[in-house]
C-alpha cells in the first residue's frame, strides 16, 4: 500500500506554461477581451526548463471517492521496509565520503567557497538531477515561498502578464491588468522591459526577471521600457501593490452574446469553487453552448481537477492513477454536475498540462466535449511536495496517471478533435482564431 510520507502538505506550485493564452481582438461584435489575465509572478515560462513549474500535485489528505484501491500485502510492506532500511544504511555509508569531500573543498579550495546553504542546495539538486525526471525537483526556501504565495491567490507585484522574448533578450508585457500598477504606470501590451532597476536583462531569463520585479507592496521598481517601435528606452517607475490573482474569467461571448465562456487559469485550491460560481452566473442567462478555456493552464491540485471535471459530467471515471508498486486508484466524478448536458467545447494548446489534461482527457474520453485548439503539453505524472525543515520543498514523482480509456498522454499530449493553430504573430496582435472558431462551431449547430 502506498503511504504518503509525513511532511507532505497541501501546496500547489505548478504553474504556467510554455504557450500562454492571449486576448482576442474585438473583431466580432460582442467578443470581449476575455482571455485569462495571467499576472506577473504567476507567469513562469522559463521554469519549464528548470523542471518545477508544470505539475499535478497530490495533497497529503485526499477526500476523492475511489472506485478501485489496490494494496500490497502485509508481507509486501515488510519487504518494502527492509529494502528501505538497507538503502538508508548504504546512503549513510556514502555520506561519510560526501563529508570527506566537503571538508577537503572547504580546507583546500583556492578561491571563495559558496555559503553552506548554497552548497547544500547544490548537493540536493545534483541528487535530484541523477533521477533524470524533469518533474522531480528541489525548490529553495525562496523559490518555495514565491510559488506558494501565487497559489494562495495573491501576491505583491505589478499586475501584468508577461513572457520572455528570446530574440530581444528581454521581458515582453503581453497583458497589463487594467487599473493595476503596471497599467496605471503606462505599460501596454507589446512593451519590452530591457532593464530592471538599472540592471540589463540581457543574458538573464524570465525566472530571474520576475524575482527582480516582485517586491513588497508600496515599494517602487524602475523598468527600462521600449514602447512599441521606439528605439530609445524610457524609465517607468511602478509602485508595487497587492495583486489578487484571477483564477476564473467568465463572460457571455459571440455576436448574440449567447455562448458561455469560462477560462480557468490554475487548478489552485479555489478552482472548482470559482468555476462553479462562474457557471451558475452564465447558465442563468440560458446560453446555447459552453466554452471551457484551459489554454496555458499548466496544472495544480489533483483533487481540484476531479472536482472541476465533476461539474461537467454527471457520472463516470476521471482518471486512473498508477503507482510503482503496481497499485492503482480510479477517481470518479463526485456527483455535483452543474453543466452536464449543455453543448460544450474545451479550448486547449501546448500550455495545457497535467491537471488540465486530466479534465480535457476525461471530457474527451466520455464524449462529453470535443477539444479545439492544439496538442496539449503531455504530462502524465503526479508529484507529492514535501516541506523540508528549512522550508524548501522537495517535489517527488509518485505516480503516473491515465485517462478513463487507459490512454497515456505522457510525452504525447491530447490531440484536439478540431485543430486550429495560433501563430505568434496572431497572439501578439491580440487575434484569437481558436476562440473565433469555437464560437463559429456553435453557430453551425
Amino acid at each position: 500500500m502506498l503511504t504518503e510520507p509525513s511532511g507532505a502538505e497541501d501546496v500547489i506550485l505548478a504553474q504556467p506554461a510554455e504557450v500562454e493564452p492571449h486576448s482576442p481582438k474585438r473583431a466580432n461584435r460582442g467578443l470581449p477581451i476575455i482571455a485569462g489575465i495571467i499576472f506577473m509572478l504567476l507567469t513562469f515560462v522559463a521554469g519549464l526548463s528548470l523542471g518545477f513549474n508544470i505539475g499535478l500535485w497530490r495533497a497529503k489528505a485526499e477526500s476523492i471517492p475511489l472506485a478501485v484501491s489496490a494494496t500490497t500485502s502485509n508481507s509486501g510492506q515488510a519487504e518494502e521496509r527492509a529494502a528501505s532500511a538497507s538503502t538508508v544504511e548504504a546512503l549513510n555509508q556514502q555520506f561519510d565520503v560526501f563529508w570527506e569531500a566537503m571538508n577537503l573543498l572547504y580546507h583546500d579550495f583556492y578561491g571563495q567557497i559558496p555559503p553552506p546553504d548554497q552548497m547544500t542546495f547544490g548537493a540536493i539538486q545534483g541528487a535530484v538531477n541523477l533521477l533524470n525526471d524533469p518533474n522531480t525537483s528541489f525548490l529553495t526556501p525562496e523559490e518555495a515561498d514565491f510559488f506558494r504565495s501565487n497559489m494562495e491567490g495573491s501576491f505583491e507585484g505589478i499586475g501584468a502578464r508577461v513572457e520572455w522574448d528570446a530574440q530581444a533578450d528581454a521581458v515582453r508585457i503581453t497583458e497589463p491588468f487594467e487599473n493595476q500598477p503596471a497599467w496605471n504606470a503606462g505599460l501596454r501590451r507589446g512593451d519590452l522591459v530591457v532593464a530592471i532597476d538599472g540592471e540589463p536583462l540581457a543574458g538573464s531569463n524570465l525566472t530571474e526577471a520576475i524575482q527582480k520585479i516582485r517586491g513588497e507592496k508600496g515599494s517602487t521598481v524602475v523598468l527600462s521600457v521600449l514602447h512599441g517601435d521606439a528605439t530609445a528606452t524610457v524609465d517607468v517607475s511602478v509602485v508595487r501593490d497587492r495583486i489578487e490573482i484571477p483564477t476564473v474569467t467568465a463572460a457571455m461571448v459571440g455576436d448574440a452574446q449567447d455562448v458561455a465562456y469560462i477560462r480557468l487559469n490554475s487548478f489552485n485550491e479555489n478552482a472548482s469553487r470559482q468555476v462553479r460560481q462562474g457557471l451558475e452566473d452564465l447558465l442563468s442567462q440560458n446560453p446555447r453552448g459552453l466554452l471551457f478555456d484551459l489554454r496555458g493552464n499548466s496544472g495544480g491540485l489533483l483533487r481540484e481537477a476531479v472536482a472541476v471535471t465533476s461539474l461537467f459530467m454527471a457520472d463516470g471515471n476521471v482518471l486512473i492513477e498508477r503507482f510503482a508498486d503496481g497499485s492503482e486508484k480510479v477517481y470518479q466524478t463526485e456527483g455535483q454536475a452543474l453543466a452536464a448536458t449543455i453543448p460544450m467545447l474545451v479550448l486547449v494548446n501546448g500550455g495545457s498540462a497535467s491537471a488540465s489534461e486530466i479534465v480535457a482527457g476525461a471530457l474527451q474520453d466520455s464524449g462529453r466535449a470535443q477539444l479545439l485548439g492544439e496538442t496539449t503539453y503531455g504530462k502524465g505524472s503526479v508529484q507529492l511536495p514535501h516541506r523540508l525543515s528549512n522550508n524548501g520543498i522537495l517535489r517527488v514523482t509518485i505516480a503516473r496517471w491515465f485517462t478513463p480509456n487507459d490512454r497515456s498522454i505522457d510525452g504525447a499530449g491530447l490531440e484536439p478533435d478540431i485543430r486550429v493553430e495560433l501563430t505568434d504573430e496572431q497572439r501578439i496582435a491580440g487575434d484569437d482564431p481558436q476562440l473565433a472558431r469555437a464560437i463559429e462551431y456553435f453557430n453551425e449547430q
